[in-house]
């Protein structure tokens, strides 16, 4: 089957969904099959290889059943940056890279801060923070095998990161205090699990579910930490779950914080908010 053929193949099969076909095509041409989408247009009798043939047919059958694009190809930018991504880390988006840029923003005094980004998955926000500004950054997580992605984007960034494997649950054992607190926690409703896209199901549920009937249960538990581990004048820096704002601001009652300060996403939700210490 040559190029074109192969590209009408694929609108055929992707006609009755939402899918942009060519994008997706000229997307896995070039990252799984290293070929040139130009030559859809330069060359459109190019024949297709039948390892990029096999290649290309599996990966539609995955792209039919909702299975992420990014996952396929191992690959999602995040703020600027092409960070490797498998099924045992979250897909970054792109709410998160405001609450990147709020740090960022913060502290580019050129202080050398220490920072942990907890539960950090791919370590994206932590290693992009790092590449942006000079601030000591630890990437921690309870995830074996996200600490591993964590290490891949370490090497493949050339970030200068320190990675921890850490429980949240768990009291902090480390002598370590921070001047900054990040974190994207497991903040979905489990009860509202099947209003999320299915795409979304591939994704660990440990990264994307609060346990059942207590949402902002991470979100106790960084503040415990915080308490322990904050530097005097700290910042914590979170992702939140819009539909908990009013159980969220109550948690605070219990723990204090000087300045509580909420920001609206790109989308216009209630998602981001710093605490000051």
């Amino acid at each position: 089957m040559n190029i074109i053929e192969f590209r009408d193949f694929y609108r055929s099969e992707l006609q009755k969904t939402n899918k942009e076909s060519d994008y997706i095509f000229k997307i896995l041409l070039k990252e799984i099959c290293n070929i040139d989408p130009l030559k859809i247009a330069l060359d459109p009798n190019f024949n297709i290889k039948p390892e990029n043939d096999m290649l290309l047919r599996e990966s539609l059958k995955k792209i039919l059943r909702n299975y992420p694009l990014d996952y396929i190809i191992n690959k999602k930018s995040f703020f600027g940056y092409d960070f490797y991504v498998d099924e045992n880390v979250l897909i970054p988006r792109p709410e998160t890279e405001e609450l990147v840029q709020w740090v960022i923003d913060d502290n580019n005094n050129g202080d050398k801060k220490k920072l942990i980004d907890l539960g950090t998955g791919s370590g994206c926000i932590g290693i992009s923070i790092s590449k942006a500004i000079n601030l000591d950054v630890t990437l921690a997580d309870i995830s074996k095998d996200a600490l591993h992605v964590c290490k891949i984007n370490n090497d493949i960034l050339e970030s200068n990161v320190k990675i921890i494997e850490y429980d949240l649950n768990t009291e902090f054992t480390e002598n370590q205090f921070f001047d900054i607190i990040i974190s994207n926690p497991p903040y979905l409703d489990y009860y509202s699990k099947d209003e999320i896209d299915e795409n979304v199901n591939f994704e660990p549920h440990i990264a994307l579910f609060a346990p059942i009937d207590d949402p902002l249960h991470f979100y106790k538990q960084i503040l415990v930490f915080a308490d322990r581990n904050l530097n005097k004048g700290g910042q914590i820096y979170l992702e939140i779950n819009p539909a908990f704002i009013k159980e969220f601001k109550s948690l605070l009652t219990e723990f204090k914080p000087n300045d509580v300060n909420f920001r609206m996403d790109f989308r216009g939700k209630k998602r981001l908010v710093k605490l000051s210490f």
